[in-house]
């Protein structure tokens, strides 16, 4: 008697398929109809030799162990007439340079957010729709700080636009879809994942990116990614190309960055950053348990500006946790997080002292246009603090006492001649006498210095938090 094996095979094969099939994705062809008709191709012409684009660093990587990240946008296409040289002798008209990207509009009232790069030194700016329809665009404003610029259409008529979506709430591996232009091929989509956040690249002043595997490549660059509720969720700026095209690292501006640039360049044609007057520091494991913490997550703020928006508000020792609502975990997130919010903004700060935690409002402020930094040489006047290789001037400074040497402990530590002791484990020290006393008074405990001037190296980071470990 046979078996009919075959038959089973295939049921065996079918089901297998099915089971697959199950597991594949939703389509993403319901986003990708909701958000194309917001979604321009840009072509931005500058006269040859004006270099619209090189500057901004966009064009990709052709050496993969150089790790230059490269802008996602454009080839470059130098273009121009050929004379007719049969009819004597002619002079050709002036070449120009046509820098290919991508945009979406975020106003229906014609307002178009791109990169800075795609237009830069632009004289004419084209933008066409997927329906074919063209206009001629002005640049309503240009932030270079942060790679982004905004377009202005009159079309007559409200337009067909995308929102900003909430680009904290991203996780990794969270689905995403980018839209644009890339090599000319205007309405092209790619799909991929969020493959990491926080990326700093070093292509702005403000790197956050959000790193996606979305095939991105020149010509993308001002397109947007979008999350599956098809909002903006980044504006693709950049990618990482060894091969000269995509490789699966591709760089998103956050709209939690794009966002407030857009607007204050649509209604204001520029953007003008926030400023907290405050100079800050990571938290190390000794601040934690000096300052009575509970994590080394924030940052400490060494200094705050007189005048400043946060004079009177803030103190040296305070630890920074949140800004605005979004929890920040490092000195270089919350310079980030002040870059996202415009000048005279009010905000809610989250901040530990004292062993609690304590939150109030501060109005950012436009940062003033230079810093006094002139620093007066300290009076000697030695005295010794043993046990700790210092030597601290006896005349007070106008914010602390003076150091006039810095060797065993001290110098280990990054303490140099002419730095100045401001506080010790978080108590404002007014004289020499008051630090020797402040630190007998610790019994033993290693003492956290805020310390101001420059370290070891001849540079001048601002004011820093030195542990010292004191010799037995």
């Amino acid at each position: 008697m046979s078996f009919p094996v075959r038959p089973l095979c295939a049921l065996f094969l079918l089901a297998g398929s099915a089971a697959r099939a199950a597991d594949m994705p939703p389509s993403l062809q319901p986003l990708a109809a909701k958000v194309l008709p917001a979604v321009v191709s840009i072509a931005a012409m500058a006269p040859a030799g004006s270099d619209n684009s090189q500057d901004d660093g966009d064009t990709p990587s052709d050496n993969g162990d150089n790790g230059d990240n490269s802008g996602a946008d454009s080839s470059l296409h130098a273009t121009a007439d050929t004379p007719d040289n049969t009819a004597g002798t002619v002079v050709p008209p002036p070449k120009t340079i046509e820098s290919l990207g991508s945009g979406f509009v975020f106003d229906p009232d014609g307002y178009i957010l791109t990169n800075a790069h795609v237009v830069n030194n632009a004289n004419a700016v084209i933008v066409t729709f997927p329906d074919g329809t063209v206009y001629t665009a002005s640049i309503a404003g240009r932030d270079k700080a942060a790679d982004l610029a905004v377009l202005k259409i009159d079309a007559g008529h409200k337009l067909p636009y995308v929102k900003f979506g909430d680009s904290a709430a991203v996780h990794v591996g969270d689905w995403v879809m980018a839209v644009g232009n890339p090599f000319g091929l205007p309405g092209s989509t790619s799909a991929g994942i969020v493959s990491a956040l926080h990326r700093e690249i070093g292509d702005t002043d403000f790197d956050d990116f959000i790193q996606t595997d979305a095939a991105i490549n020149k010509g993308n660059s001002g397109g947007p990614l979008f999350n599956m509720q098809g909002q903006v969720i980044g504006v693709d700026s950049a990618i990482y190309a060894p091969s000269g095209a995509s490789d699966g690292v591709g760089f998103a501006i956050p709209a939690a960055m794009a966002a407030p640039v857009a607007e204050e360049l649509a209604h204001e044609g520029s953007m003008t950053r926030g400023w907290l007057g405050l100079a800050t520091e990571d938290v190390t494991p000794q601040v934690q348990t000096a300052l009575h913490l509970p994590g080394t997550s924030g940052a400490l703020i060494g200094a705050v500006s007189p005048g400043g928006p946060s004079d009177g508000a803030l103190q040296a020792g305070d630890v920074v946790t949140a800004l605005g609502g979004v929890d920040v975990a490092n000195p270089r997130e919350l310079q980030i997080r002040t870059a996202e919010i415009p000048a005279g903004h009010s905000v809610n700060v989250k901040y530990w002292r004292d062993g609690s935690a304590r939150q109030m409002k501060i109005t950012i402020a436009v940062p003033p246009a230079a810093m006094d930094d002139t620093v007066t040489p300290p009076t000697p006047g030695p005295v010794v603090l043993q046990g700790l290789g210092l030597s601290v001037a006896a005349k007070p400074a106008d914010n602390g006492v003076s150091v006039l040497a810095a060797k065993g402990a001290a110098g280990k530590a990054g303490i140099v001649p002419g730095d100045v002791i401001e506080q010790v484990n978080g108590q404002t020290v007014a004289s020499a006498d008051d630090l020797q006393a402040k630190l007998k008074a610790l019994a033993g405990q290693t003492p956290i210095f805020l310390i101001s001037g420059n370290t070891a190296d001849g540079t001048n980071p601002g004011p820093r938090w030195v542990a010292v470990e004191p010799k037995n």
